[in-house]
């Protein structure tokens, strides 16, 4: 794809006021739209998307009015010049009747959806995301029954048709979710998945976990191949067992991941960036301490941290201590603050990951 934009909307950005006439925009870095633009279509935008991991997505349908920059040179953009853009769902194909839709407002084009693609996800001028199918469409408002996890609620969420600042259709989450619904199998834990909880400090991580295989462990450590959201292999990390509170096996969210995988395995895209080949399982497992004092300092190394707010860092080591390492973060395809660690926080640490080999890409390609 090329002629790739970043889309950000006036729902994404949060204004602060400061003292007299000043104020200071923040942008949330995660909360904007890469794409191809199509076409712009009686006051909407039609971009076709491309995901975070570098495949090609949806069709997200923008109102214009309430985009607040369209970029064609980021941080963002540079990476995704560098990086191909791959196709492994066949989204070029199935995005061709969507970006042809013929409508004159909001409520033709939700007829078109309603018509052919049961499931989409909306933003809302609050920068709310609702994902669901559409029961009910008036000209002021349209009805959903939200997805709840792994089915959809029984009562429908009212969306006023004047909310809507955007549209994403036919994405691989929304359409596997849809074929999972639709099938006649009754899935059960026969991959045996795991979800593993950890112990984080803060109220709005506790409670997270992370799902995937256990390939091996022993009493302090264990070795994860871990699933990203559309079940393909995301990373293989080493995690300390002692920061694991909870460990699941049952569950319908398990049940559906060995669909997903499943599904991708069916695809041939289960492991796109070929990750089972590029480590050796085979001995003992080292410790997240020990994997962190033999990692080379110009290569790009992903870690959990149990105190840091968000726990997934990419960067560079940049300074060992005695109790721990300094980490030069790479945040938006840029190397930015240093952050101090302690090895007894490490919850895990990733000796290959998607996310890794694209910024390592990145990097060595001068990013």
């Amino acid at each position: 794809m090329n002629n790739l934009v970043q889309i950000t909307l006036n729902a994404d950005q949060e204004k602060y006021d400061l003292a007299g006439d000043e104020s200071i925009t923040f942008i949330d870095v995660n909360s904007y739209y890469i794409g191809q633009i199509t076409s712009q279509h009686h006051g909407w935008i039609v971009l076709e998307s491309v995901d975070q991991d570098g495949n090609r997505g949806g069709v997200v349908f923008i109102r214009a009015d309430q985009v607040a920059k369209i970029e064609n040179d980021t941080p963002a953009l540079r990476y995704y010049a560098i990086a191909t853009i791959r196709d492994p769902f066949g989204m070029q194909r199935l995005n061709r009747s969507v970006v042809d839709w013929d409508f004159t407002n909001i409520h033709d084009l939700l007829i078109n959806v309603t018509d052919t693609h049961p499931l989409i996800t909306f933003e809302v001028n609050d920068g709310q995301n609702y994902t669901g199918i559409i029961t009910q469409l008036s000209r002021d408002e349209v009805r959903i029954l939200e997805r709840n996890e792994t089915t959809l609620e029984h009562f429908a969420t009212v969306i006023p048709l004047k909310d809507i600042v955007c549209i994403d259709v036919n994405s691989i989450d929304d359409r596997l979710f849809v074929s999972y619904l639709k099938q006649k199998r009754e899935f059960q834990n026969g991959l045996d998945l795991v979800e593993l909880y950890f112990d984080y400090t803060f109220d709005d991580q506790f409670g997270s976990f992370a799902i995937g295989k256990v390939l091996k462990y022993d009493d302090e450590n264990l070795l994860l191949e871990s699933l990203n959201e559309v079940g393909q292999v995301e990373s293989i990390a080493i995690i300390a067992r002692n920061h694991i509170i909870h460990t699941g096996d049952e569950s319908e969210k398990l049940n559906y991941f060995n669909y997903l995988v499943e599904w991708q395995k069916k695809n041939k895209s289960f492991d796109p960036d070929h990750l089972e080949r590029s480590v050796n399982v085979a001995g003992t497992i080292k410790s997240p301490k020990e994997v962190v004092e033999d990692w080379p300092r110009n290569r790009v190394v992903k870690i959990s941290d149990a105190i840091y707010h968000y726990p997934d860092r990419l960067g560079l080591i940049a300074d060992y201590t005695e109790d721990g390492f300094d980490l030069k973060i790479l945040t938006e395809y840029n190397l930015g603050e240093i952050s101090d660690h302690a090895y007894e926080d490490i919850v895990s640490v990733d000796l290959v990951g998607s996310d890794m080999k694209r910024m390592q890409n990145f990097l060595d390609y001068g990013g």
